[in-house]
C-alpha cells in the first residue's frame, strides 16, 4: 500500500475522540450508543493498498480504538461491536479472526509517500497482531511513529463506524472514505485511471462498462441507501473516452436527523460544561457550540485555551479570540519522567505563543522549509 500526503503541511492538533463517544481500552467501559466514531486520515483515504472488505473493517476498530495517550497497545473487545452489524454477527468472530491472520501475514506493509517530492518511507501496520478465541478480543500494537503520524495528519474526517462496516463492497467503502472528506466542498474529480489505481481494480476493470457496474454503480447504491452521505456521479470526456469522473456529494438529512437527536442531550450537557468553563464571561448557548465545534468537542482543550486567554488583558472580543486558539490549536506530545512507571508522565505544556506566530503566519516559511525526513522524524519526538 501506497500512501500519498503533504506531510509538509501537517501540523495540527487533532482532538481525541468525540467525548460523546466512550470505548475504554481495559474493557470497564462501554460506548453511550451503537454507533461508533472513527477519525481517519486523509493519508489512508487515498492511498492504494490491497486490504479485503472485512480487513479494512479491523482498520476501522483499530481508528475508533487508538488515542491521544501515551500507550501503543491495545485490545478490540468484539462484543461491543456486535450490535452495529445490520445483518446480525453470527459470523463476526470466525470472519474477523481469519481477517486479522490474513491482514497481519499478507498485508502488514505499506509506505508512505511524499507528492511534492516523490520521497517515501516504509512502515508496517502493527509490530503485534492477533487474535485470542477465548476472549473474542483482538491484540494489537502500533508503533510510535505512526502512531503520531495517524493521530496529527492535518487532514481528517470522523465518521460512524457502523456505516462502512455494513458495505458488503470493499469499493463502497473505499470511496465512501473518499467522497466524505470532501463532503464540505460538494465534489470531487478523480482521473479514471488514478481512481482505478487506488482502488486496487483488477485489469478486468478496464472496460468503463464493466467498472461503472462493479465500482461506481454499486457504491451508490450502497453509500445512498444506508450512510449520512449521498452522491451522484457525472462523466467527464476527452474526446469520446471517458477519462474522469465528477462526485456530487450532499449530507442524507434522514440519517444526521437520527444522530441529532440521539445526542441532544449530550450536546447539551456539553453546553453547560462550557458555560461553566468560561465563568468570567457571559457566553450564548450558541457560542458554546460554536466553541465546541471548534475544539472537536474536546472539553480539556477549551478549559486550556480560556485558561490562558484569563492570562491576558483587554481582550476585546472573548469568544472570537477562543475560537482562534481553538481552531489553530496545537497540543505537544508529552514528556515521560525518568523514573516514572509507563503512565506516569509529566503534565504536557501548552506553547500558546508558538500557536499565536503560526495563526499570524510567522513561522510559514520555516515549516515549508523541513524536508519529508524531518517531518516524518519529528513525530518520535
Amino acid at each position: 500500500m501506497t500512501v500519498e500526503l503533504q506531510l509538509i503541511e501537517c501540523n495540527c492538533y487533532l482532538t481525541k475522540l468525540q467525548l460523546h463517544y466512550i470505548l475504554v481500552t481495559s474493557g470497564r467501559g462501554v460506548p453511550m450508543n451503537t454507533s461508533l466514531e472513527a477519525i481517519r486520515p486523509d493519508g489512508l483515504i487515498e492511498a492504494r493498498h490491497e486490504l479485503t472488505a472485512k480487513e479494512n473493517d479491523i482498520i476501522d476498530l483499530v481508528l475508533n480504538t487508538i488515542k491521544d495517550d501515551n500507550e501503543y497497545v491495545y485490545e478490540i473487545d468484539i462484543e461491543k461491536y456486535k450490535g452495529i452489524y445490520n445483518l446480525g454477527s453470527a459470523n463476526i468472530y470466525r470472519d474477523l479472526k481469519k481477517a486479522t491472520n490474513d491482514l497481519y501475514e499478507k498485508h502488514n506493509n505499506f509506505s508512505i509517500k511524499n507528492k511534492a517530492t516523490g520521497e517515501e518511507m516504509k512502515f508496517v501496520w502493527f509490530s503485534m497482531l492477533t487474535y485470542i478465541d477465548k476472549k473474542g478480543k483482538i491484540y494489537f500494537e502500533i508503533g510510535h511513529t505512526l502512531k503520531n503520524m495517524l493521530l496529527n495528519m492535518k487532514k481528517k474526517i470522523y465518521y460512524r463506524i457502523e456505516y462502512p462496516i455494513n458495505f458488503k463492497s470493499l469499493y463502497s467503502k473505499r470511496i465512501y472514505y473518499m467522497l466524505k472528506s470532501f463532503e464540505d466542498t460538494g465534489w470531487r474529480i478523480d482521473k479514471i485511471d488514478d481512481l482505478k489505481h487506488k482502488l486496487y481494480c483488477p485489469l478486468t476493470y478496464k472496460n468503463f462498462a464493466t467498472f461503472r457496474k462493479k465500482v461506481l454503480d454499486m457504491a451508490s447504491e450502497e453509500i445512498n441507501n444506508a450512510s449520512d452521505i449521498k452522491f451522484t456521479y457525472e462523466q467527464i470526456k476527452t474526446g469520446r473516452k471517458v477519462t474522469a469522473i465528477k462526485f456530487h456529494i450532499v449530507s442524507n438529512k434522514a440519517k444526521n436527523v437520527l444522530s441529532v437527536t440521539s445526542d441532544k442531550t449530550e450536546d447539551t450537557e456539553l453546553i453547560k460544561q462550557v458555560q461553566a468553563i468560561c465563568h468570567r464571561h457571559s457566553i450564548t448557548e450558541s457560542e458554546a457550540k460554536c466553541m465546541l465545534k471548534d475544539a472537536k468537542n474536546s472539553i480539556d482543550t477549551i478549559r486550556e485555551c480560556y485558561s490562558y486567554i484569563l492570562t491576558k488583558e483587554n481582550v476585546p472580543n472573548v469568544v472570537g479570540y477562543m475560537r482562534t486558539l481553538l481552531k489553530g490549536f496545537n497540543k505537544p506530545q508529552s514528556q515521560s519522567t525518568k523514573d516514572g512507571g509507563f503512565n506516569d508522565y509529566e503534565q504536557r505544556v501548552y506553547d500558546f505563543a508558538k500557536l499565536e506566530k503560526k495563526l499570524n503566519g510567522w513561522e510559514e516559511n520555516e515549516e515549508k522549509s523541513k524536508n519529508f525526513m524531518d517531518e516524518v522524524l519529528a513525530y518520535r519526538k
